[in-house]
Parts: structure tokens; C-alpha cells; sequence
């Protein structure tokens, strides 16, 4: 049996997982498409509400992790992430937002840099060629109209998760890890407290029984699904793999997206979307190997200093 503790990409339940939780992503716009009647907000509102009802037994028996995540604004971020993904999903094609909300990586370098630490030469070709690629894909779009506001609003998707995987990085350096299902919980707490000041600027529309329907599976497929599938593949699997697999995420979307929808990616538009994809797991390799080769000059330095400490004592005591 394999050990969690040390995580192979060969685990197939991690591997398992891991292709799972693409698929539960890549069906969100799916979901928000079909209940295209129904105001952003309300969509918003009742996947959240799904979510945290799924997970309320979870927070009310381990209430130590319902306060550590309300402690720190990181879901915060997960909730606003969830209410701008709606409204993208709403008004652009799904493939367009599921690939730029992709381009997160790329966001974190950035901020990183913004912060103090410099990437490395290789992770800025990687973030020049993602966004290249994206310009690609999204200039035979440019005459469709009507999808501005939501490239703008995925790329806020975009900015609000990377802040959250910086946060969420940190505190695990910090030895403060926010454990996934209260993080969601809180997430969704949040994402409602800030839909709710929406709903009260507009009519309220009530959802017909098929709409709730389809709001239920959008909470429980699209959100808390996910949520265990990541967790469980970060458990089994190593971080690179983990994260490269989420890059099937715009592959999954465009193939639901063109069988439902029949919303197909234009030709032109494809190989932007290969060359983004390509850069982003060139750019989450080189931030993984920059890692380990940190970690090993670390472990390095450590070990001299020790040796250096016991050739000291050792002349001294002669």
C-alpha cells in the first residue's frame, strides 16, 4: 500500500483523483451556461449555499479549523474567486475563462517579483511565452463582442487565485497549514457575504426546480467535489504532478463546452492555447526544480557548517 506521507506519482488513487478534479472543474461553465435565465448572483448564491450546507457537519465537529480559516483573509479570496468566476463564466465562452483563470501561475510569479523575489531566467521566458500564447488564443476573438468584461472579470479569477496559493504557500512554510474542507466552508461563507449586498440590487429571480437542480450539482460536482479530489491527489502525488494535471482543465472545459454548448474553439485559436498550456508546465517544473535546488543548497550548507563546527572542536581539543 502506498504511504501518503510520501507521495508517488504512480498512486492510482492519487492519479485517480488528481484527473478528477479537472473534469468537476472544467464542467463549471457548463453549469453556469444552462442557467443562463437566471442573474449571476443567484447562481453565486446557491452554489455557495450548496457548498457550505454539504460542509456545515464538517465545521461544526472540527470548529479548532472553522476559526483558523476565519482567522485569515485567504478565503476571503476563494469567496470573491468563486462570485467573479461566475459572472466571467456568464458572459465569455468557457473556454476563454477556464484558460486565463489558468494563467494563475503566471499571476504568482509576478506578484512574487513584485514582493522581492526575482524568478529565475527560465521562469520568465515560461510567463512571456504563457502570455504570448494567450494573446494568441484570444486575438481571433477580439471581433466577438461582448466577452471583454468577462476576460477582465476571469482575469480577477486569475489575480484571486494565485493569492490565495501565495497565502496558502506561506503559512505552510510557517508551519500553519488551512486545512481544504474548512477552507471551502469559509470560502463559501464569504463568497455568500459578499453575493448578498448583488441579490439585494436586483430582483430575485426564484430558480425553477430544474435550475435548482442543476445548482445543487453545480455546488456538490463543482466545488466541494474538487475540493476533496485536490486535496486527496496533493496527499498521494507529488506537487508537480498535482498541478500539471490541473492544467487539463481547459481541455475538459472545451470538450464539454463544444458537445453541450456546441460552443467549439476556433482553429486559429488552438495553437495559443497549446503554446499557454506548454509554459505553464515548463514554469510550474522550473519553480518546482528551483525548489529543490534551493532546498538541497540549504541541506548543503547546513551539513558543511556542521562538519566545520566538528573540525573546530576537534583542533580544539588537541
Amino acid at each position: 500500500m502506498q504511504n501518503p506521507a510520501q507521495p508517488s506519482s504512480l498512486d492510482g488513487i492519487g492519479l485517480s483523483a488528481a484527473l478528477l478534479t479537472p473534469i468537476a472543474w472544467g464542467l463549471t461553465g457548463i453549469f453556469v451556461r444552462l442557467l443562463e435565465e437566471l442573474p449571476p448572483a443567484t447562481i453565486v448564491a446557491g452554489r455557495l449555499a450548496v457548498g457550505l450546507l454539504v460542509l456545515l457537519p464538517f465545521l461544526l465537529i472540527r470548529r479548532d479549523l472553522a476559526l483558523a480559516a476565519l482567522r485569515t483573509p485567504l478565503p476571503l479570496a476563494m469567496g470573491l474567486y468563486y462570485l467573479l468566476a461566475t459572472e466571467a463564466y456568464a458572459r465569455a465562452p468557457v473556454v476563454e475563462v477556464t484558460l486565463i483563470i489558468g494563467t494563475a501561475p503566471v499571476i504568482a510569479v509576478a506578484l512574487q517579483w513584485v514582493s522581492g523575489r526575482r524568478p529565475s531566467r527560465r521562469q520568465i521566458l515560461y510567463v512571456a511565452l504563457a502570455l504570448l500564447g494567450l494573446v494568441l488564443y484570444l486575438a481571433p476573438a477580439r471581433t466577438a463582442g461582448g466577452a471583454i468584461t468577462g476576460q477582465v472579470l476571469a482575469f480577477g479569477c486569475a489575480l484571486a487565485s494565485a493569492l490565495y496559493v501565495i497565502g496558502l504557500r506561506s503559512r505552510a512554510m510557517e508551519g500553519r497549514h488551512l486545512h481544504p474542507l474548512a477552507s471551502t466552508a469559509i470560502a463559501c461563507l464569504w463568497g455568500l457575504v459578499i453575493t448578498l449586498p448583488v441579490l439585494t440590487t436586483s430582483t430575485p429571480d426564484w430558480p425553477s426546480h430544474d435550475a435548482l437542480t442543476l445548482i445543487a450539482v453545480l455546488g456538490l460536482v463543482s466545488t466541494v467535489l474538487p475540493t476533496l479530489s485536490y486535496g486527496l491527489a496533493a496527499v498521494r502525488l507529488s506537487p508537480l504532478v498535482t498541478t500539471a494535471v490541473g492544467l487539463l482543465t481547459p481541455l475538459f472545459a472545451g470538450l464539454a463546452a463544444g458537445l453541450v454548448l456546441d460552443e467549439w474553439p476556433r482553429l486559429a485559436s488552438i495553437p495559443g492555447a497549446i503554446l499557454t498550456l506548454a509554459a505553464l508546465l515548463l514554469l510550474i517544473r522550473a519553480g518546482s526544480r528551483d525548489r529543490t535546488i534551493a532546498h538541497s543548497s540549504r541541506s548543503s550548507v547546513r551539513k558543511t557548517s556542521c562538519t566545520q563546527r566538528f573540525l573546530s572542536l576537534r583542533r580544539h581539543w588537541k
